[in-house]
């Protein structure tokens, strides 16, 4: 089934539910429906040819996702661009796309100035208020196009988005996904974690780099998406609060805040029966203080770009296991591979390697990339664990964080779940860096709690109490708050220290 399909039959079978809500404007699937129908039928209009791109440069509001679906309908394929790049990264993406077509926020059209645009003025398409008369607006688009469908033949293998990630070297990677990636890994993720029609959906990650996972799940089911853009924990949950929110996937760093405010919150969190944790680790501490506080067990879960989504997540009716990922989800294939390309025996650290068809078929235009990421249609994760006899899995680092202490594997996320667990510590993570006798040795960059006063001997005692020696961190720095990303996630990368000048870091 096509995204274009599912959003039709929501229409038919009841268009007047609510479908998106972002602050106070409600859409239901009925003007869901018509308002990407316009848009498709003015990308026809203009010219739009079946598989040429679309670019969306644009903020998390129901635009986005209208924009997203009008494209599809079109037969267009999509690609979101991250705001955040440099402008050489946003070059380098619009060179290798060539976008027929660019959907962009207008409080983002200063930007257009500083770029070799591939596209005509008469194809950029502007989201907010009408500034000039060169660039047409989604809101004229709505008003004057026709609502019906703009009959372009879709099928489920065609290509629909262009989903951007950061390669090895530092450039951008488009992994090709297609129609058919999107249903089978939203059929496994409702599988997994029986979602229902009834579910409203909050997702956490930025609109650029998982725009799927903002409106497949409830698009198939005929659920409701709530859109919200701040990771204030004040303002996430006063969204669960007001919108009734049951199910929602953020880091581990969102949930933590989420329950600092738990005690001193006057805002209802008793809607909430599902709460995925992805894109980090999770400390079992933490996910013990969640259960504690919003009586929902908190459900583990491994994806990726190149999966179209979650791949790995706790079975819903199995226990949950402290420090586990779960286990490979429906129509997924999990593979631990030892650097020689062979399977692992249980409770061996490997590479993880994942197959089903939810995974894509390569990256856009850059055929090195993808012979280095997909062998024999595994996509090789990059992601070092282990699995038990079980089938449960268990991550240890990122291929390039995983570090050699005098010729033994140190696993920095064994050292973070000790430190987390230290009374006077709100944040840490643990990475490699360069020592002169035993090659590398694990620092920890930790954040303490607020009017808490530590220091290294102390943490280097607590370490010595709970590790082998080789894996107490030689190198301890204290701040005030560690780098993220716009969804909250560690930025590792900015923390690597003595590896500046390898590519892979």
């Amino acid at each position: 089934m096509t995204l274009v399909e599912m959003l039709k039959r929501n229409a038919t079978l009841h268009p007047e539910k609510t479908a998106m809500v972002s602050g106070e404007t409600k859409v239901s699937y009925k003007t869901f429906y018509e308002r990407t129908n316009a848009l498709g039928n003015y990308l026809v209009h203009i010219g739009l040819e079946k598989g040429q791109r679309v670019g969306l440069l644009l903020q998390k509001t129901p635009e986005v996702i209208i924009s997203f679906l009008g494209a599809a309908t079109a037969g267009g394929i999509v690609f979101p661009i991250d705001y955040n790049q440099t402008l050489a990264n946003i070059q380098f993406i619009l060179d290798l796309t060539d976008p027929s077509v660019l959907i962009v926020d207008e409080s983002y059209k200063s930007m257009l100035s500083k770029l070799q645009l591939p596209c005509s003025d008469e194809k950029i398409i502007m989201v907010g208020r009408k500034s000039d008369n060169t660039h047409k607006t989604l809101d004229e688009i709505f008003q004057n196009e026709l609502h019906d469908d703009p009959h372009v033949f879709i099928e489920n293998n065609d290509i629909v988005y262009l989903n951007f990630t950061s390669g090895t070297t530092g450039r951008p990677k488009g992994a090709i996904t297609t129609h058919a990636n999107i249903y089978w890994n939203t059929l496994s993720a409702i599988e997994s974690l029986n979602l229902t029609h009834d579910d409203v959906h909050l997702c956490m990650f930025p609109v650029f780099s998982h725009p799927h996972e903002l409106f497949a799940r409830p698009l198939y089911l005929g659920g409701t998406i709530v859109l919200t853009d701040s990771i204030s924990p004040k303002s996430i949950a006063k969204v669960i609060s007001e919108h009734r929110v049951t199910c929602m996937m953020a880091v581990a760093s969102i949930y933590d805040t989420l329950v600092r405010i738990y005690d001193s919150s006057y805002f209802d969190f008793s809607s909430l029966r599902m709460l995925e944790s992805g894109g980090m680790h999770m400390n079992p501490t933490l996910v013990k203080k969640l259960k504690e506080c919003f009586h929902v067990s908190v459900i583990p879960v491994w994806g990726s770009t190149e999966t179209s989504g979650i791949a790995v997540a706790t079975p819903i009716d199995h226990p949950y296991r402290a420090g586990s990922m779960g286990k490979s989800c429906p129509y997924y294939e999990v593979q631990i591979l030892s650097e020689d390309g062979e399977e692992m025996p249980p409770n061996e650290i490997g590479e993880m390697a994942v197959k089903g068809p939810g995974v894509c078929s390569g990256y856009y235009n850059q055929p090195d990339e993808t012979d280095k990421c997909l062998k024999d249609g595994y996509f090789l994760t990059g992601d070092m664990v282990r699995k038990n006899s079980d089938g449960y899995l268990y991550f240890a680092s990122r291929k390039a964080g995983m570090m050699k202490v005098a010729g033994l594997k140190v696993s920095p996320t064994e050292i973070e779940d000790v430190l987390i667990d230290h009374p006077d510590i709100a944040e840490v993570a643990v990475v490699k860096t360069l020592d002169h006798s035993h090659g590398e040795v694990p620092r920890a960059v930790i954040v303490p709690k607020v009017g808490m006063n530590i220091n290294k001997a102390d943490i280097r005692k607590f370490c010595e109490e709970r590790l082998s020696r080789y894996k107490v961190p030689r190198v301890i720095e204290f701040r005030t708050e560690l780098p993220k990303g716009p969804g909250g996630k560690i930025l590792y990368r900015q923390l690597w220290l003595g590896y500046k000048e390898n590519p892979d870091f």
